[in-house]
This record gives structure tokens, sequence and C-alpha cells, in this order.
């Protein structure tokens, strides 16, 4: 697993599905599970921050999590004037917990779901 390697944010869409696939999850052929900078959120202190992936764009074992899967990472130094991150964790966000990304939708099966286009 990737918790003791050092990134900078947003993350590579290879380097997302890379991450995903070590933490049980895989992500959609096309690369359409993608990390904006926009979508990034910081903590007010800058120690730590997440970002958020729809739950449609990843299978856990051929199951649709119900909520977004939440990548959250802590500062783990500066290279140049960029942030390096270490990410903490992954896991699916539990209920009522807000996020910019979008729940599983109403329309697509939690088991064996095509992916979207």
């Amino acid at each position: 697993m990737h918790l003791m390697s050092e990134e900078r944010l947003p993350l590579a869409t290879e380097k997302l599905a890379e991450i995903l696939k070590d933490c049980g999850f895989e992500t959609h052929p096309k690369g359409m599970a993608q990390p904006s900078a926009a979508n990034i959120e910081q903590s007010s202190d800058g120690k730590s921050a997440y970002f958020d992936v729809n739950a449609d764009a990843v299978r856990n074992n051929g199951e649709v999590p119900e909520r977004p899967i939440r990548l959250t990472f802590d500062r783990a130094g500066t290279q140049g004037a960029s942030p390096v991150w270490k990410l903490k964790s992954v896991e699916e966000l539990a209920p009522g917990v807000k996020s910019k990304a979008l729940d599983r939708q109403p329309e697509t099966p939690k088991r064996n779901a095509p992916w979207p286009d």
C-alpha cells in the first residue's frame, strides 16, 4: 500500500487508480475517477487534505459503494514551493458526512454494475 509514499496533489489519474487498487478498489477502465485541484479540501491548519471519488466510479469486490471514497492525506513537508503529502487512509464515507462527490446513483445496481460511458 502507498501509505508511506509521498505525493503531490492533485494525483495523476494513473496514480489514483494505483492507490485505489492497492486498497481493494477497481476504477473505471477509461480513467473516469480523476482528482482535480478544485475538489481537494484542506484543513484550516494546512496539515491535512482530502478528496472524494464518486461512488459510481469505483468497485469493491464487484460492488458499487453507497457513498464516495475519501482519500485523506497528511502534510509531509515541501518540495520546492509545493507541499508533499502522505496518504493516511482510503475509506467509504459514513452516512451523513458531506462530500463534493456523488453517492451511488439509484439506477446503478449495487452488484456487478456496468461502468458508465
